[in-house]
């Protein structure tokens, strides 16, 4: 099933805006065990559900924790429809 282009799952984007929840739950604790913050394709995840400007205020936001030293990002495939995106703190 194919989406129009400027449809957007409301429940997609709540995960998106969740998975930030995360990982600053895990940054302002100093979690050291891995956390899921998101399942699928992130960035193209992103710009199918978020138009223009709000897209790139939710890049801002994932990338605000991507440049902190003491956060660890990894991600694992769990098969050819996405990954698994983790976080934990060092």
């Amino acid at each position: 099933m194919k989406r129009e282009k400027n449809q957007v799952d409301e429940w997609l984007q709540k995960q998106i805006r969740k998975g930030i929840n995360i990982i600053d739950y895990v940054f302002q604790n100093k979690s050291n065990k891995w956390e899921l913050y998101y399942t699928g394709h992130l960035h193209k995840d992103i710009l199918d559900n978020f138009p223009g400007r709000t897209n790139k205020k939710i890049f801002t936001g994932y990338r605000q924790y991507l440049n902190k030293p003491n956060l660890m990002f990894t991600q694992k495939k769990f098969d050819e429809h996405g990954y698994n995106y983790y976080v934990r703190s060092i």
